[in-house]
């Protein structure tokens, strides 16, 4: 009863500041109405209590006229809203599913000026708004399912690649070597090569290897430099176990193509300061990586940079990387049970190298999500219009 009051008393609600009429009584009309349908609900509690209407209006402090009028208003049934303009007419059944037909012929991105030469009979708001919803279902029926990934553990898991430069640098070097940490988007190399093969893959391995010491697994893509035997021989030695890509997919391996990406646009910066943006200098290669690690932002505006994630990761011990070890090699049986191979694995003739690589993914993927290493996130994401040539020229 005091809320009631206090709401219902003139002297306690605040004036409104002057404004345009209309537009602010319509927050202040909605609380008047909101305000009468509960003194309305609580006249028609006290009815049923047995109180008369004379007594309800006296407590509620209100004439018995205005609480009958309040209660009436309350029950009649709102009148309908009549829509201005003339009325809506659209098509029949058969037109309408003719167009949904030419639209599953051409597909969503065929435009309305189409539409309306195709169906001349129809209007031309009849055949938008047909468009807009044909366009709303396609999306949510096509749609391509994505993983993000989420890497825990800096130093677990690096990536390798090559790239070419614009023109020989210093003179020498038409080629640079890429290795990236994926946790921490540290890179850890981007050197010149005079050539890219597996010998300098070895070199720069093994240099990495001493100074930051060997990860649990290299990503890479099916290059002959990073498929030779020395080069398998020396992840082996060290407790490395190679990832490599599936053929013609480079976007599995697209962290260690997006440092390529941002490398190469910092080295051309820091070559064009010095007035030769095409040639590219050493000096330049090793002050765009200083740069990477020092200002980069990988996990957010307010996350770390590489460098700070890289020097505070720790030491991948032996007692870690043997269980990592063994639980990449429970997965690998399982993958063989699932797909129905024989045992033991490889044999002569029994599957291809790219099987064996295809099972070591699912392999690796399980592993590294069942030891922490990998955490991934699913999104949809909605699929472009294709428009299709309607003609070569």
């Amino acid at each position: 009863m005091r809320r009631l009051h206090d709401l219902c008393d003139p002297a306690r609600a605040k004036p409104p500041e002057p404004s345009r009429r209309g537009f602010t009584q319509q927050p202040q009309r909605r609380r008047e109405q909101a305000l009468r349908r509960r003194i309305v609900t609580l006249s028609l509690g006290l009815d049923g209590l047995g109180y008369p209407l004379t007594a309800r209006a006296q407590r509620l402090w209100l004439s018995a006229r205005t609480l009958r009028q309040w209660e009436y208003d309350c029950r009649r049934p709102r009148p309908q809203p009549v829509l201005l303009g003339r009325p809506v007419q659209r098509g029949g059944v058969a037109e309408r599913n003719a167009v949904i037909e030419v639209l599953n012929t051409f597909g969503p991105a065929l435009g309305l000026p189409s539409l309306r030469g195709c169906f001349p009979d129809l209007r031309r708001a009849e055949l938008q708004d047909l468009l807009r919803r044909y366009r709303r279902v396609w999306r949510r029926r096509h749609h391509e399912a994505m993983r993000i990934l989420h890497w825990q553990v800096a130093g677990a898991v690096w990536a390798m690649d090559f790239a070419l430069a614009p023109a020989a640098i210093d003179g020498c070097c038409p080629y640079l070597v890429a290795v990236r940490d994926l946790a921490s988007g540290c890179q850890l190399l981007w050197q010149p090569l005079c050539q890219a093969n597996a010998h300098e893959v070895q070199r720069a391995l093994a240099m990495l290897f001493v100074l930051y010491g060997p990860p649990l697994v290299l990503k890479s893509d099916n290059g002959s430099a990073f498929d030779a035997g020395a080069t398998l021989a020396l992840l082996y030695q060290h407790g490395v176990v190679p990832l490599f890509s599936p053929p013609y997919w480079p976007r599995y391996n697209g962290a260690i193509e997006a440092g390529i990406g941002s490398l190469k646009t910092r080295t051309q910066y820091h070559a064009a300061r010095h007035a030769r943006p095409a040639q590219w200098s050493s000096d330049d290669v090793a002050a765009a990586q200083a740069e990477a690690n020092a200002t980069a932002r990988p996990q957010g505006p307010s996350g770390p940079t590489p460098n700070e994630s890289w020097a505070s990761r720790r030491t991948i011990t032996a007692a870690e990387r043997a269980l990592f070890q063994e639980a990449v090699n429970r997965h690998r049986e399982n993958v063989r049970v699932e797909r129905r191979l024989p045992q033991p694995l490889p044999l002569e003739g029994s599957v291809t190298v790219q099987e064996e690589r295809a099972m070591d993914r699912q392999a690796l993927q399980g592993a590294l999500v069942e030891r922490q290493y990998l955490l991934f996130s699913r999104r949809r994401i909605p699929l472009p219009f294709r428009r299709n040539k309607v003609t070569y020229i």
